[in-house]
């Protein structure tokens, strides 16, 4: 199979995208060839040597359009490339579609967000297939959609924690400073913990990108000061993707107050580092669903910060033994079912390839 892949952002150390370089590379392992199409080219990293990358460019709307039609034309019309697959943006596969069809290759998406607008229903009704993480990650009632477990690098995230004899757990929250990933609820329950006179601190790792996420910035950094955290709360900003793990390995416990509705990448990369978490929702459940009872202890409802602070509250006072041998554990769910080059392989030989 030859593939076009259609992406934000090739950049290792992008903060948000940093991880497409590995998808790149695990699906060179299972493609003859993979053409990336990207709007912002940065690190390239280690480019696998049967895969090339190509930079669209973000200025000029026409502009963008038509280097976009042109580089689609000679990988279809010239090259005879077997497959597109749009990641995360449906307009790149609404409007690619045209130019795939008249050549006899395929059309797909990935997508994983709650938002359902009119541009993903476009998308979905003229792709072949829409892959998604979860069932909850892709919010439209359709055949075409294909649950295939995230991708996550599990090696890069293998590193070795260190017991660390702290007085209160050491949070840490990986996410865009945006109302979607309510920080306030975040920041609301380390005023709790610290309240019961548990020492508890912050790490937030990530910024905003619009102005209203600047407004909301500031909204939180206001909380705080209420909350007298202003010690106990570090904002770390932007970090990139390739530096991130080393702050999983130093962590206590993930806290996620996303309200996403699915489940969020940088969970399962804790996980990965074998880092116990907390997080909103019931999208987490059958992920976790072989720890048994334990799973409940991992999960709080949305929005409510007194409810994460006791799940955390009880992870803490569980001890560091038992917070290790349950990261091991999520380690393991995430080896067996969101290893990055297994779903690679399942998403070509879905796209009609032999895996």
């Amino acid at each position: 199979m030859k593939l076009v892949f259609v992406t934000q952002v090739y950049d290792r150390e992008d903060a948000v995208l940093g991880f497409v370089p590995g998808w790149v590379a695990g699906l060179a392992r299972h493609a003859d060839h993979v053409m990336v199409l990207a709007l912002e080219v940065g690190d390239l990293g280690e480019l696998p040597s049967n895969a090339e990358v190509l930079r669209i460019g973000r200025k000029g709307y026409v502009a963008r359009y038509l280097r976009y039609r042109r580089f689609l034309r000679s990988a279809f019309a010239k090259l005879g490339y077997d497959a597109l697959l749009a990641h995360m943006v449906p307009r790149y596969a609404s409007l690619a579609d045209s130019i795939v069809r008249k050549n006899g290759a395929r059309n797909f998406l990935w997508y994983t967000h709650r938002g359902v607008d009119a541009r993903l229903l476009r998308a979905v009704s003229v792709v072949d297939k829409v892959f998604t993480a979860s069932n909850e990650s892709l919010r439209v009632d359709t055949p075409k959609k294909v649950v295939t477990g995230h991708g996550i690098h599990v090696e890069h995230f293998a590193g070795k924690r260190e017991r660390n004899e702290r007085s209160g757990p050491q949070l840490l929250a990986v996410g865009r400073l945006t109302p979607s990933k309510d920080a306030l609820t975040t920041v609301r329950a380390v005023a709790e913990l610290r309240s019961r006179g548990i020492d508890a601190s912050l790490h937030w790792i990530g910024a905003g990108l619009v102005d209203e996420d600047a407004n909301y910035g500031r909204e939180v950094l206001r909380e705080c000061e209420e909350l007298k955290l202003t010690q106990h709360v570090e904002w770390m900003g932007s970090v990139p993707y390739f530096k991130v793990a080393s702050h999983f390995l130093e962590a206590d416990i993930m806290v996620s107050s996303s309200q996403t509705g699915s489940v969020d990448k940088v969970v399962l990369e804790a996980m990965a580092s074998s880092l116990p978490f907390v997080a909103s929702g019931e999208a987490y459940a059958p992920v976790v669903t072989s720890l048994g009872e334990r799973a409940a202890d991992l999960a709080f409802p949305e929005g409510d910060a007194v409810a994460l602070a006791d799940r955390v509250q009880k992870l803490w006072e569980q001890g560091g033994v038992e917070r290790d041998s349950l990261g091991q554990c999520l380690r393991d769910i995430v080896v067996r079912d969101h290893e990055v080059d297994d779903l690679m392989g399942r998403l070509v030989k879905a796209m009609g390839a032999k895996a």
